[in-house]
């Protein structure tokens, strides 16, 4: 009995491990919103500086400004949280970086959108796909 148990147990372990949170966007109707465009970085010490265009236009119900969201994997680890740049940005700085080290970074428009009453379960925030930069 104490057997079926451990191995259930870990079962259940090796079941949680495999359900790790990768920013899955579920398929939402409507039009997408378009990522970002130019996306260009520059390396100086420990900074990278990261420079990029938005859509120059939004599919209608968007709400703007718009956000931009970069996810950070540091040797194929997902640093942290997502980080959330408001207001129309168009550039970011990261200054931790080691050049012994590989880098991901996953930066995607997120915008609201403006949902009727007669849409209960859609959602209200919008996501680009993803424009990557591995370095």
């Amino acid at each position: 009995m104490k057997t079926i148990i451990k191995y259930s147990l870990l079962a259940v372990c090796i079941l949680f491990a495999a359900c790790y949170n990768d920013d899955v966007i579920a398929s939402k109707p409507g039009e997408p919103i378009d990522g970002i465009d130019n996306l260009q970085h520059n390396i100086n010490g420990n900074e990278v500086s990261f420079t990029w265009d938005l859509p120059t236009s939004y599919p209608e119900g968007i709400i703007t400004p718009v956000s931009v969201q970069i996810v950070l994997t540091v040797d194929g680890v997902r640093e942290g949280g997502a980080i959330i740049l408001p207001d129309n940005p168009s550039n970011f700085t990261y200054n931790t970086y080691d050049s012994n080290k590989e880098y991901r970074f996953t930066l995607k428009v997120v915008a609201d959108r403006d949902v009727q009453e007669d849409e209960p379960y859609v959602s209200t925030v919008w996501y680009s796909e993803g424009t990557t930069l591995e370095i």
